[in-house]
């Protein structure tokens, strides 16, 4: 546990004293853990990764809070993940590997390839691109289907004898 301060019962609590409490960014919470988790969380500190168990806990809360964000769980509806299969060359694959393992803390590759792909997304505006493609492909299809009915109302009117070529 990070905080020993004490919690009063819901009894205790006096209304006046609300007013008193430290805002949102002062606020702590109470985590606990097995002995095990401790003895990992105090690895990490030992190896002069982190500075404290409170710093490596914030960290933590942050990467899995920004990888929530970024993938679909926190959209209504999104709940499921689909799977698609991917080829890149050895040595991307030796890059996004190592970058999951030394800049997202470890993160299995997946999860690194799916946050790059979003981030592309987003920056690239992927969604905005799709859009204006498939108008594009809508407006040629108007256009070839207008063309082939120009071309039978030529032909029509050229077998009547009305225009010649």
């Amino acid at each position: 546990m990070f905080d020993n301060s004490p919690n009063p019962s819901p009894q205790e609590t006096d209304p006046r004293s609300v007013a008193e409490r430290p805002g949102p960014e002062d606020e702590r919470i109470a985590l606990r853990c097995n002995r095990k988790e401790l003895q990992l969380l105090d690895s990490f500190v030992t190896n002069g990764e982190f500075k404290s168990r409170s710093e490596l806990m914030r960290a933590a809360l942050r990467a899995f809070l920004r990888e929530r964000a970024l993938s679909g769980a926190m959209i209504p509806g999104a709940t499921e993940n689909v799977e698609v299969p991917l080829r890149i060359r050895s040595d991307e694959l030796d890059t996004f590997a190592a970058y999951g393992e030394l800049v997202e803390n470890g993160s299995p590759l997946s999860a690194v390839l799916a946050a790059l792909v979003r981030r592309g997304a987003f920056e690239l505006k992927v969604a905005d691109l799709v859009a204006n493609a498939r108008q594009s492909v809508r407006k040629s299809a108007d256009a070839r289907a207008q063309l082939v009915g120009l071309e039978r109302v030529g032909a029509e009117l050229s077998r009547k004898g009305v225009v010649g070529r």
